[in-house]
């Protein structure tokens, strides 16, 4: 589950670099690029640079979320379950959550 949700956060940041060279263009430069998860182990293995040998199943070219860590392009931040828009997406929720999440996108219900 950590394996597949850390090549998810890598890919998202492939996405948010992306996104952020756009907004320069436009003259939009963002301060700070932030990305958040819900899972602490994927934090927490981003964060360390020491080879897993339970993780070695990982391609190499998903650690790049690593080097932009290291090199401050981006930070990973923790997002509570509770508080995770995403989840209207990917789970089955009550309907408060879901006024929550529509709310924190800017969506009504």
């Amino acid at each position: 589950m950590m394996e597949s949700e850390y090549v998810a956060a890598t890919e998202a940041c492939k996405e948010l670099i992306w996104l952020n060279d756009f907004l320069k263009k436009l003259e939009k430069k963002r301060e700070a690029l932030s990305l958040h998860s819900d899972n602490q182990s994927v934090i927490d293995f981003a964060n360390n640079l020491v080879y897993h040998d339970r993780t070695k199943r990982i391609d190499v070219r998903y650690h790049l979320i690593r080097k932009l860590l290291k090199d401050g392009m981006i930070l990973l931040l923790k997002i509570h379950t509770s508080q995770n828009p995403t989840d209207m997406l990917t789970k089955v929720v009550k309907v408060e959550k879901l006024k929550s999440c529509l709310a924190s996108v800017s969506l009504q219900a």
